[in-house]
């Protein structure tokens, strides 16, 4: 395998030009650049990543902490991270957090010892709120994707939950519903909350009272959708906006074994338009959220970040926050 000597043997230098040329460092005339650059392609030269750690103090690694990777809503948000990472030269460091990044101690096994450049946090627990304090206070550049956050310095990115909420609820008023009921998300996050002010803005205003009878709390799983709607069926509910589309599949499960058909009897909104919407019986009508787009956003805002820090740049002492806008997509089962 070749190295800087050799590079520096062939090209003639000395091997901290090398390594000043390779690296994008100033004292190096760009011809004598750009000889040493095509060498140490010609050689087949790879940097060793974990040494040039050592040197710059950057590992070139971004942490992703998500509640947990194997489920499906994030499966889009990862493909935008992927995309980026892949420009900018980034590895991509996963961990799971299982809805609690405090309790679970992910952040701090990832900032000790330097081990990532930054972090994109997946979650809107709103009960957390200390990890974001320590990175402020350690000065390690992140991005909170899912959660907007008041402080000025703190980089968001979030959908307009209680639109989608609003459009989802509406969308059934139109249809002519007016016994319209809710399977809510775990209340402790602020989508879940958001998703039920939505709901409660559309009953307001289409003159519907609201009814805490008519909200059944799930996890936003697809047994707490099932679990959930078995609630909701003995008070003759025409018509169910369901937090998200996990919970819809339970809920549907739930209508069938009910003996009820959708939407002849219930009508049923989702919230994400994940891939397997379009398959269920029926096809299912959802508000989708952009997650590709979200995911890849949170990484160019972060990579731009170490890329200002890495330049000497001056960066602007508030963050950068994004609010996506949701939209209803219109199927057989409302």
């Amino acid at each position: 395998m070749a190295t800087i000597k050799d590079i520096a043997r062939i090209a003639g230098v000395a091997p901290s030009v090398v390594s000043r040329a390779l690296n994008n460092k100033y004292g190096v005339k760009e011809s004598t650049r750009q000889r040493i650059i095509q060498i140490a392609r010609e050689l087949g030269y790879y940097p060793n990543s974990a040494a040039r750690s050592l040197v710059t103090r950057r590992s070139e690694t971004i942490g992703i902490v998500m509640a947990d990777i194997s489920e499906p809503f994030y499966s889009q948000s990862i493909k935008g991270m992927e995309y980026v990472a892949k420009q900018t030269g980034y590895t991509l460091l996963f961990s799971n957090s299982y809805e609690n990044v405090e309790q679970g101690q992910v952040l701090h096994k990832m900032i000790s010892g330097e081990r990532v450049d930054g972090l994109v946090i997946v979650g809107s627990n709103i009960q957390e709120k200390s990890f974001i304090s320590l990175l402020l206070e350690r000065d390690i550049p992140f991005v909170l994707v899912e959660r907007k956050f008041s402080d000025p310095r703190v980089n968001c990115i979030w959908l307009d939950n209680v639109k989608g909420g609003y459009m989802a609820t509406k969308y059934l008023i139109e249809k002519g519903h007016r016994r319209i009921g809710h399977i809510a998300g775990n209340l402790y996050f602020q989508v879940a909350l958001d998703r039920i002010e939505g709901y409660k803005r559309a009953l307001a205003e289409a003159g519907i009272d609201f009814s805490q009878e008519w909200v059944a709390a799930g996890d936003f799983l697809t047994h707490g959708g099932y679990r959930a709607m078995k609630e909701l069926l003995p008070l003759g509910c025409t018509a169910v906006f369901v937090a998200n589309d996990a919970m819809a599949y339970g809920a549907l499960r739930a209508i069938s074994e009910a003996g009820l058909k959708v939407p002849d009897d219930i009508a049923i909104v989702g919230f994400d338009d994940l891939e397997f919407s379009s398959l269920t019986n029926p096809p299912l009508t959802t508000i989708r959220q952009p997650r590709y787009e979200m995911g890849r956003k949170s990484l160019e805002i972060l990579t731009s970040i170490l890329r200002e820090r890495r330049s000497g740049d001056e960066a602007s002492p508030d963050g950068v926050k994004v609010c996506f806008q949701p939209e209803l997509i219109v199927r057989q089962s409302a």
